[in-house]
């Protein structure tokens, strides 16, 4: 099972791209080889999570700082995990929640990070013009990734 987690603040506007992805492909529905997650942002909770038997991959949704949009500007990206600093915080990166699930796991899990370019992370709700054609973007490219990748 894949497990999709979109994450990001969707009260800082494009922040909240990855949380809307996350939303726009639960919605879709139609697999169950899929699970979805939506959350604010990485916490070490999540390595349970990334952990559990049936999953065995990830694949991590977040805005990213970039004036870029279209097709082009949306990227995914593979990811192996590395060593967390020694101070336990109660936010995590892709590749740090990544070393403690294998941790957990005692084995490495595949992971990739699609980012999806945004332009505006200030206070308020909904994405920029930008981000929305992003957003799009992002969804179509996600499904192609979805149609190639096999799941043990």
């Amino acid at each position: 099972m894949l497990l999709l987690i979109g994450y990001g603040n969707p009260l800082r506007r494009d922040d909240g791209s990855g949380p809307a992805l996350a939303g726009m492909l639960a919605a879709r529905g139609g697999r169950d080889d899929l699970r979805v997650i939506t959350v604010q942002q990485l916490v070490p909770e999540l390595a349970q999570d990334l952990a559990a038997a049936d999953i065995t991959a990830v694949l991590f949704l977040d805005a990213s700082v970039s004036g870029c949009s279209g097709e082009n500007a949306v990227s995914i990206q593979p990811l192996s995990g590395v060593s967390p600093s020694p101070v336990l915080g109660h936010h995590f990166s892709p590749a740090e929640l990544l070393c403690y699930a294998e941790l957990l796991r005692g084995a490495a899990l595949p992971a990739w990070q699609l980012t999806i370019p945004g332009i505006d992370f200030g206070y308020g709700e909904g994405l920029s013009a930008s981000a929305e054609k992003n957003l799009a973007a992002a969804f179509a490219k996600v499904l192609v990734f979805l149609r190639k990748i096999t799941l043990q």
